[in-house]
């Protein structure tokens, strides 16, 4: 196993051109002439998926696809939908509105980046899909090559089905190749968002019988049973079904192979990536073309030039994008070292003319602030499952089950790695309170306070109570119409891109 999945970061971007390549001979099919010809070298599906070397590269480029839905933009819908979140407003810059419309609930059926994860999603579910149909009819794979190979893109396509059915609801769910357009979710149209659960479920399931509990140190990243238990937790929770989520988040506690870093900060150093508390990470490296993230200079304060990228000359990068909130900074207990790892500041006299400063001071997201080695180019991780995070949902899911005695040891765990007192005495109301807030600042700005605010149905009550806070500090807002964060109940799910509804004759969502 270890030398078929060598260079598992160099071959990343193979799979996605072949895909194009494939989709593109596919789609000429039709054509008359010597467009109707297949050259004796091109690839094909027929002659691609024949020995592991090329299944490794094949889902090597779903890996690929992950980075591509978790990039700088993705914040958009992780982040700045939340109150952990907002713009710093540009009115020199009017090019990005449209991710503006996530952060003030004014999205519309056509919104850019709307479209770009939708289809960035379902490309990564289709290329999940071929992966699993050309492995289960493969006879030269070992079995447990196979498995491992099942797992991974089992685990995918469930994990982008999780994202499409919390942010979209009920979805086109398509679990076999599309050959052709008769084949594609316009015959299939949206499924229930039971239905589109119970794929999930399945698929994490049977990933999590298949795949290792961790893999050689020249394979780290790639997809486990931890992730796939967490994933599984992660779901039930979701569903409320609060015993089969503790069951999982069990299944990773007990396993022996995750443990908190004992400093807070050290986990967004580029130098311990997948590291002991790490469940499922996407990476990122610059010592491959094509393979860096660029976090900072997006969410850099657009006018603080290279005090914090480090590069002189590269202003035109910074787009003041994700920075907290005035409620997010504020948030935080005294004396929890967490803010000051997540949270840093720019400081300038010149800054009381933006909204988002505090007095001459502009707070930024400091866990992807590692400055780059040259510019432009970002060696920085972005973690979706961390342990920290197991602890306190299955707090979360215990005390819902009545169980706070056993809830407490995991929540005090993290909170004493934080450097905070322990907690006790407390009412399943209050336990509830607290076990929300611990989530919201241990996971700041990774992508999860949406959902959380979505999951505890509390999404419509915090935004639009987040909205007159923002208000009273971006005067700007006032010339806006209604001024934004008009959170009407159907907003809170996204509409279904107006292009696919169009085109595959989907339904859209109500109230769009």
């Amino acid at each position: 196993m270890k030398i078929l999945y060598k260079k598992f970061r160099t071959m990343k971007k193979v799979i996605p051109f072949t895909v194009i390549l494939i989709i593109g001979i596919i789609s000429l099919s039709g054509c008359q002439g010597f467009l109707n010809q297949t050259p004796k070298s091109s690839l094909s599906k027929s002659n691609f998926y024949q020995d592991s070397t090329q299944f490794v590269e094949a889902i090597n480029g779903v890996y690929g696809v992950l980075q591509n839905t978790y990039n700088a933009t993705s914040h958009t819908w992780g982040e700045e939908r939340s109150d952990n979140t907002t713009f710093q407003y540009n009115a020199a810059d009017r090019g990005r509105y449209f991710w503006e419309q996530f952060d003030y609930f004014e999205l519309t059926t056509s919104n850019q980046e709307v479209e770009y994860m939708w289809s960035n999603m379902y490309r990564g579910i289709a290329q999940c899909n071929e992966i699993l149909n050309q492995a289960s009819n493969a006879k030269k794979l070992s079995s447990t090559f196979k498995n491992h190979i099942q797992g991974q893109a089992e685990f995918i396509r469930a994990f982008y089905y999780f994202n499409l059915v919390r942010l979209f609801g009920g979805v086109p769910l398509v679990t076999k190749p599309v050959n052709s357009p008769n084949e594609a979710y316009a015959k299939n149209g949206r499924a229930t968002v039971k239905a589109v659960y119970k794929q999930i479920i399945k698929d994490a399931t049977d990933a999590a019988s298949k795949l290792p509990d961790s893999w050689p140190s020249d394979q780290a990243g790639r997809i486990t049973k931890g992730a796939a238990n967490t994933l599984l937790g992660d779901v039930y929770l979701t569903q409320k079904n609060y015993s089969s989520a503790d069951k999982y988040f069990k299944k990773v506690i007990q396993s022996g192979t995750y443990s908190l870093l004992p400093d807070y900060a050290a986990l967004y150093n580029p130098n311990n990536k997948n590291n002991s508390e790490s469940i499922f990470e996407i990476q990122f490296s610059t010592s491959v073309t094509g393979e860096y993230s660029n976090y900072i200079y997006q969410f850099a304060p657009y006018n603080s030039g290279s005090a914090i990228t480090g590069f002189n000359g590269v202003q035109t990068y910074l787009a003041g994008r994700n920075i907290p909130t005035h409620n997010m900074v504020n948030t935080y207990e005294k004396g929890d070292k967490r803010k000051a790892a997540s949270i840093g500041w720019y400081v300038n006299p010149k800054n009381t003319q933006f909204g988002v400063a505090i007095g001459d001071s502009i707070p930024y997201v400091n866990k992807f602030a590692a400055k780059p080695k040259e510019p432009g180019k970002q060696d920085v991780d972005f973690y979706v499952y961390r342990y920290a995070q197991v602890l306190l949902w299955d707090a979360e899911a215990l005390n819902e089950m009545g169980k706070q005695g056993q809830a407490l040891p995991l929540i005090n765990k993290v909170r004493e790695r934080a450097g905070l007192s322990d907690l006790s005495g407390m009412s399943q109301s209050q336990f509830r309170t607290a076990v929300y807030h611990e989530e919201r600042v241990e996971n700041a700005f990774e992508y999860h306070r949406w959902f959380q605010l979505l999951r505890t149905g509390r999404a419509k009550q915090v935004m639009t109570q987040h909205g007159k806070e923002v208000k009273t500090y971006e005067p700007w807002l006032k010339t806006k119409g209604n001024g934004g964060y008009d959170i009407k109940s159907y907003k809170l799910l996204y509409p279904i891109p107006q292009r696919d509804v169009r085109l595959n004759h989907l339904k859209q969502n109500p109230g769009w």
